[in-house]
């Protein structure tokens, strides 16, 4: 369903995801290997590279042609009170203050001369000044009218702009700089592809792709102090470099080893229907799905990626069933005329099997595949169509041909 919820928080989903975005872009730009990235620190992005400090305050919008600014804008203001806030914890001489936007700057307004990082500041001080008398002006008259009071999100901003000495003010704006026009989060992938020139062009958006999604796990890992919040440029392109050298040998990534499904997730019927015929436990029935889950994921990525690796799946799905059609053919010889009891035992030691001893036992289907759940998972792919199963009768039982 397509409906609008009054409650999403699409939009602030959408912000922090393009922080980290911008910041990839931002990071594989920066030509020093030296430089360091930062989120949700000082300010939404920091960079830090050849001994300078970069705050970056992020503005994001989908808009086709969001509004201009202005020195009236609420954004203008927002990141005037956000470097305001940070003042004690900066060396300014150090640092470049940068409003990064999605929107263009009004053709006419002050603002402009936040281009340069030479251009006089005066004419701008003069203008936030009077925008900030006037907004706190209007305040006062509609307190003294006991009407509501306007401004109340550029309020705090004026008033802190305001306090600061006619020396800070210039000096917080000598340090400031828009960068407008900026891509949003719909066009930051296809633009860090765009730089890959090292990169053949039909690779291109793939290793874009691949290092997104290398990056998104080290901000969601930072975020949750599974590593530190500072990611080296060197990191990243370490990453690019092994991304790009298993697409020239078309190396097989487990991408889905150890990730696990999510919580919408509903496994096929058939699974469940192949474990509880021999008794399975519910702990056995939810390692198959999560196993099948990553299997299945992986598998769609590899034929994705290259749809000549089909072939190696499918060559290997053969070897897989071999090595299982071994063993059932036994277990069914074995339990010929035997009681249920002793069939489900039988079939319920061939499911062990499959998740504890094939995959010792049985090459993988790539030297860089070196975790169980392809194996684990890859069976249970095969239960649902019926290529194994576990019941010495499953065929019949479970209707198949």
């Amino acid at each position: 369903m397509d409906y609008p919820n009054p409650h999403s928080a699409d939009a602030s989903a959408l912000g922090f995801l393009y922080q980290a975005q911008y910041a990839l872009l931002r990071l594989w730009k920066e030509q020093s290997d030296d430089a360091v990235v930062f989120l949700e620190t000082l300010d939404d992005v920091v960079l830090k590279t050849n001994g300078e400090t970069i705050l970056e305050q992020l503005k994001h919008s989908l808009s086709e042609k969001p509004d201009a600014i202005t020195v009236a804008s609420l954004n203008v203001w927002k990141t005037l009170k956000a470097w305001i806030d940070v003042l004690p914890n900066l060396d300014l001489p150090r640092t470049w203050l940068h409003l990064v936007t999605v929107a263009e700057i009004s053709p006419n307004s002050p603002l402009q001369v936040l281009l340069s990082e030479t251009e006089s500041r005066d004419e701008l001080v003069a203008a936030l000044k009077e925008e900030a008398r006037r907004v706190i002006q209007e305040r006062t008259s509609a307190a003294a009218n006991r009407t509501l009071l306007p401004h109340t999100k550029r309020a705090p901003a004026c008033e802190a702009f305001l306090k600061l000495s006619d020396d800070v003010q210039a000096e917080i704006l000598s340090r400031a700089r828009i960068m407008p026009g900026q891509q949003n989060i719909r066009q930051i992938e296809n633009e860090l592809a765009k730089t890959l020139t090292s990169v053949l062009s039909k690779d291109q958006s793939q290793v874009a792709a691949l290092m997104v999604e290398w990056w998104n796990r080290q901000i969601i890992h930072a975020h949750c102090g599974k590593r530190d919040k500072a990611i080296p440029r060197f990191e990243l392109v370490k990453r690019h470099m092994e991304i790009v050298a298993d697409i020239e040998h078309d190396t097989l990534v487990d991408y889905f080893a150890v990730e696990l499904p999510p919580e919408s997730h509903k496994s096929h019927p058939m699974v469940a229907n192949q474990i509880s015929l021999v008794g399975g436990t519910e702990a056995e029935f939810r390692r198959a799905v999560t196993n099948e889950w990553r299997a299945r994921e992986t598998r769609s990525r590899w034929s994705t990626e290259n749809p000549w690796r089909r072939e190696l799946i499918a060559r290997y799905d053969d070897r897989l069933a071999e090595e299982w059609c071994d063993r059932h053919v036994d277990i069914c010889h074995e339990c010929n005329g035997l009681s249920e009891e002793t069939k489900q035992s039988k079939g319920r030691a061939l499911l062990k099997w499959s998740h504890y001893e094939a995959p010792d036992k049985i090459e993988s289907i790539a030297p860089s595949v070196t975790t169980p759940s392809y194996i684990r998972g890859t069976y249970q792919v095969l239960s649902i169509d019926g290529r194994v199963g576990w019941h010495p009768d499953y065929v019949a039982l479970l209707g198949f041909k």
